[in-house]
């Protein structure tokens, strides 16, 4: 039954967008896709700490709307949806962020280009996402419950991601959470890392195949393994 917990979740954060999801503090949120399907059934616990989870994957949401009768749309922390949304929002709203991920030089190029296309976006603090230790990451805590931004921007990868937002949480901080994978990494190449013609016929993953190295080996996870183990759990479930 925990991996439909996981399917509720997904359906209760489609039933929150775009409002009142920006409204309620205190919580986290994250993303699951077909690659990273296999991650979250290996750590149900941590995913089960969030209070949403968003399909960034076409195949997922089709697979969810054919075996669960449940009407997902692709949402993704960039500029397609989910970022933009929020981005919109805090420049008009007077509301403060924090971003985390990326490597420094990254990170500093992406909020650059952040300030330039959103002005009046209030970026109360930002750095990378590596850590040399826990003394290293606790003081990072310590600096984000400080300045206590409206929303906090996590991109460390699956798993290492979601669990920073989950700690933070427990630290104390009691704003809202995002976690978005490579986007922080991906924008500072531009805040449109995606190609109109990717999103418009979902063709977003054979563009990162084309634009990343090391995509490749994600293939199996998602055209062989994701459809196993997700009707594996349907007919378990």
């Amino acid at each position: 039954m925990k991996m439909f917990k996981i399917i509720e979740k997904i359906a209760y954060a489609e039933s929150i967008y775009p409002s009142p999801l920006f409204d309620t503090s205190n919580r986290l949120y994250s993303f699951v896709n077909p690659y990273g399907y296999h991650l979250v059934r290996k750590n149900l616990s941590l995913f089960e700490r969030l209070d949403g989870l968003y399909v960034d994957g076409i195949l997922m949401c089709v697979f969810i709307r054919a075996f669960y009768r449940i009407k997902v749309v692709r949402r993704s922390f960039d500029l397609t949806t989910v970022a933009r949304d929020l981005f919109n929002r805090i420049k008009e709203t007077g509301e403060t962020i924090y971003l985390v991920g990326a490597k420094q030089e990254e990170i500093e190029q992406t909020v650059s280009l952040i300030r330039k296309e959103y002005p009046t976006a209030h970026i109360v603090g930002f750095r990378n996402g590596y850590f040399s230790s826990n003394e290293e990451k606790l003081a990072c805590y310590n600096s984000i419950i400080e300045l206590n931004p409206t929303f906090v921007v996590v991109g460390m990868g699956a798993v290492l991601q979601e669990q920073f937002i989950v700690d933070l949480q427990d630290q104390g901080y009691r704003g809202i959470c995002f976690t978005c994978g490579g986007y922080l990494r991906q924008a500072a190449s531009g805040l449109n890392y995606f190609p109109e013609w990717s999103n418009r016929f979902h063709l977003r993953a054979f563009y990162r195949l084309y634009k990343e190295k090391g995509m490749f080996k994600r293939l199996y996870n998602v055209l062989i393994e994701f459809p196993v183990l997700f009707i594996y759990d349907r007919l378990l479930h």
